[in-house]
């Protein structure tokens, strides 16, 4: 059913992909969902993911190619929020220290933040640490004074996209629930817009809700008439194991298995509560016969 149309904000590290078969990757994980748990024949809508993987250069705000070693592109402020952010994820256990050799490659920085890294390795697996700090390195730049016009312009193609198709549900995986997130903030999402699905979400991390300069006590609100569906796999690093209902009074928080690649955007949208939520949603829209 194109005539309907999700907007989908992706993540970090979609470097090799395209906006075209990034909505084709999307869009079919989505159809697979509502044929699996609504049924064969339900309507699907048109998927549309407003592409950002080319505004940060390559190389920077992450650990480097296939996430070797590299050194770590941020200022002192910038190091303090990854700091922050890894401790809060997972706290350190001063009396543990890692095996020799079970980080892997890290990147040259702190030795608080390795620290950080091989506490979050005790509590997800090996390795989980250095794909946590990653993405956080990305959030930090979307945040940092140096990238501001980068950042203006992931909000820019989201906008469109969404001004584009009339889209009035969007779906944001990871650092693209953070990018829309503070989009509703500033006021730059169309009234249009009545339901937002989260996946992988990190909202719920401190360091990331004092960069959007929340309240205190920290509280996620959206506009009353937004609708909010948060989805998170207990196992997925990105969200700590977190959800949102205790930071957000309008929101659904809904905890999913996605077996053995928990942060997997494609295996959120192949969820049941996505399915149910935007099978509902696109009902609604339909008109009366």
């Amino acid at each position: 059913m194109d005539d309907l149309q999700v907007v989908g904000v992706h993540g970090i590290r979609q470097r090799d992909t395209n906006e075209v078969k990034l909505a084709e990757d999307w869009s079919e994980a989505l159809s697979r969902s509502i044929a699996m748990h609504i049924g064969a024949n339900a309507a699907a809508p048109g998927m549309t993911t407003p592409y950002y993987g080319d505004v940060f250069p390559r190389g920077r705000l992450q650990l480097g190619e296939d996430e070797e070693a590299a050194d770590l592109d941020v200022d002192g402020d910038g190091e303090e929020f990854l700091l922050q952010a890894l401790e809060a994820h997972t706290p350190l256990d001063p009396a543990w220290q890692p095996p020799a050799g079970t980080l892997g490659k890290v990147p040259r920085t702190s030795p608080r933040i390795t620290a950080s890294l091989a506490a979050i390795d005790r509590r997800f697996g090996p390795r989980t640490g250095r794909a946590v700090l990653s993405r956080l390195s990305e959030v930090q730049g979307y945040f940092s004074d140096k990238h501001k016009d980068k950042a203006a312009e992931v909000r820019d193609r989201v906008l469109q996209s969404i001004k584009q198709t009339g889209a009035t549900l969007i779906i944001a995986h990871s650092l693209g629930s953070v990018v829309v997130y503070d989009m509703f903030q500033r006021g730059q999402i169309p009234a249009s817009v009545n339901q937002l699905i989260t996946c992988g979400s990190p909202l719920a991390w401190l360091p990331i809700q004092r960069k959007l300069r929340l309240q205190t006590p920290m509280t996620l609100l959206l506009p009353s008439h937004v609708a909010w569906l948060n989805v998170l796999d207990p196992y997925d690093p990105i969200t700590a194991g977190l959800g949102l209902a205790t930071l957000a009074p309008v929101v659904t928080d809904e905890v999913v298995d996605n077996q053995d690649d928990p942060h997997s955007a494609e295996l959120y949208l192949e969820q049941r509560p996505v399915a149910l939520t935007v099978h509902a949603h696109i009902t609604r829209q339909l008109p009366a016969s």
